[in-house]
């Protein structure tokens, strides 16, 4: 028996020997100042967003309107454009996403960003934010703020506290919105977000702060102001998925503040949000999965499946009652006429046409959680604590597939298709199968620097992309190493959760917002 021991742990105590002696099996970068970042990142290489609704200050720049906020570093709204531009956090070089005061110096063109940590300045010239701790000299200054005290006229360009408001002219908001007493914003649910602060800038238009909800815009001619929520709601981001160019963003409430489910249209302002307590059938409005097929948005919900028509505006919900094995859902697949359920006790199918659900009748499924799905030509392949399951349509038979891997394929946690090549995740690493020549690779190694669970797998020509609790894992297909990246390298945070592969670049979701990655900058060699 102890030989049988020793001899089933003498390949992990090899491999341990083997990691110690010649290193990490896993890349990673590490940098002392943010300058130091920078030589290997471009600005926009890592552009994070955030809940970005607690406005601290607003100062106006030569062609951008800069909102300084509590919780998601500094908006940029691009003044000649129309449009917001990305926003600076700490994947741009912010020292911290809280910022205190943004103050725009016209004498020089910087940018002062006072945060919680530490104060720091953008060169527009450099492209490049430089933090006053990491100087050995610091020849700026801060720029002179005007003493508001008693004022009469509103001056540009400078920002004003609540207090000041009484100095405006009555203002009448547009759409769903009313500003009542005392300057507060009121919504059609009549909850109330005071006004906090305003600018005014050249072209005699009226930037408001307001707190908990995002921005307003007043036009001073017409005294008439149109407001916009601004940033993710109050949710740990779990996925994401385009509907054409606009972007749907799930997850699980955080704390207090409006949750919900997010929509950010590509040409509007405003972002859009959908909670579950102002809408008859979304039931519950925590997601852990998207999937878009065609006008129709389907979500993974605590409560079942919840679909959006986006031609209709209207919402339906499919839960126990109407036939699925359970209403915690974690992934949602097409796969011929059906959209295939994985849930946290087997998996259900319901057809997209009629919204029906089917049977899927497997006593191998009984309390069986699945936790993703993938589609790959005729057959649906499914990832399952009890290992790999697929089922091919052809025979209309589900099969179990024992891997040849290196490693353990209970606890499958992720699997993906690109081609040829089926990728899955265990709590033992990363596998893949060769459909062409079903032969299998493994790594198991990666299980002894960078704990799982490994939640999504991504893949294209060139990499695997893996989500973890410790960064995001990238396996590079051609000079075959494995290199995790971390807030170190620009990530907003290291816990994630999903990955959408969007080209040239990838979207990450974190536990502290959504981090927008240029991937395969060919500047840029990882």
């Amino acid at each position: 028996m102890k030989n049988s021991i020793i001899h089933l742990m003498l390949p992990t105590l090899i491999l341990i020997f083997c990691l110690n002696a010649f290193g990490q099996y896993v890349r990673r970068e590490s940098f002392n100042t943010e300058k130091d970042r920078r030589l290997k990142y471009e600005l926009d290489d890592w552009v994070s967003y955030l809940k970005s609704r607690r406005i601290s200050s607003i100062t106006v720049g030569t062609n951008y309107i800069y909102f300084g906020t509590l919780d998601g570093g500094i908006l940029r709204y691009d003044y000649y454009g129309d449009k917001w531009d990305y926003p600076f956090t700490t994947s741009s070089g912010l020292p911290n996403n809280k910022v205190l005061n943004v103050v725009y110096d016209k004498n020089n063109s910087f940018l002062w960003a006072v945060t919680e940590d530490d104060i720091a300045i953008f060169k527009p010239a450099d492209k490049e934010w430089l933090r006053k701790s990491e100087a050995d000299f610091w020849p700026y200054q801060f720029p002179e703020l005007p003493d508001l005290g008693e004022i009469g006229d509103v001056t540009q360009n400078i920002f004003y506290p609540r207090k000041y408001l009484s100095q405006l002219p009555t203002f009448f908001a547009n759409g769903d919105y009313t500003i009542i007493d005392n300057w507060i914003l009121m919504d059609r649910q009549f909850r109330e977000f005071p006004i906090t602060g305003f600018i005014k800038d050249v072209k005699q238009r009226i930037w408001f702060a307001v707190k908990d909800f995002g921005i307003g815009v007043g036009d001073l001619y017409g005294m008439r102001a149109d407001f916009y929520q601004v940033g993710l709601p109050a949710i740990i981001p779990i996925d994401i998925a385009y509907q054409n160019n606009d972007l749907w963003i799930g997850g699980l409430a955080r704390g207090s503040g409006r949750s919900g489910i997010a929509l950010w249209p590509a040409n509007e302002i405003d972002w859009r949000f959908f909670e579950e307590r102002w809408i008859s059938h979304l039931p519950d409005d925590n997601v852990h999965d998207i999937l878009v097929d065609g006008d129709s948005v389907w979500f993974a919900t605590e409560y079942g499946v919840s679909v959006y028509s986006t031609t209709k505006n209207k919402w339906s919900n499919i839960s126990l009652k109407e036939g699925l094995i359970s209403n915690l859902v974690l992934d949602l697949e097409v796969f011929g006429n059906f959209v295939y359920v994985a849930t946290d006790q087997g998996i259900s199918r319901i057809d997209r046409l009629i919204g029906r659900v089917k049977d899927i009748n497997d006593d191998r499924f009984l309390n069986l959680r699945f936790n993703q799905l993938a589609a790959q030509k005729d057959t649906l392949w499914a990832a399952t604590d009890r290992g790999i399951f697929r089922y091919i349509s052809r025979l209309r038979d589900w099969e179990f597939l024992p891997s040849k891997a290196a490693i353990q394929d209970m606890d499958i946690t992720a699997v993906f298709n690109y081609n040829n090549e089926m990728w899955f995740a265990s709590d033992g690493g990363i596998m893949w199968l060769d459909l062409r020549t079903n032969k299998w690779e493994s790594f198991p190694q990666l299980a002894i620097e960078i704990s799982p669970p490994y939640r999504d797998i991504q893949v294209n020509e060139k990499s695997v992309w893996v989500a973890t609790k410790s960064g995001l894992l990238k396996y590079d297909k051609v000079d075959k190493f494995w290199k995790l990246f971390t807030v170190e390298d620009g990530l907003l945070d290291n816990n994630c959760h999903r990955i959408l592969l969007d080209g040239e670049y990838l979207w990450i979701t974190t536990d502290s917002g959504i981090t927008h990655f240029n991937w395969n900058d060919p500047n840029r060699i990882d």
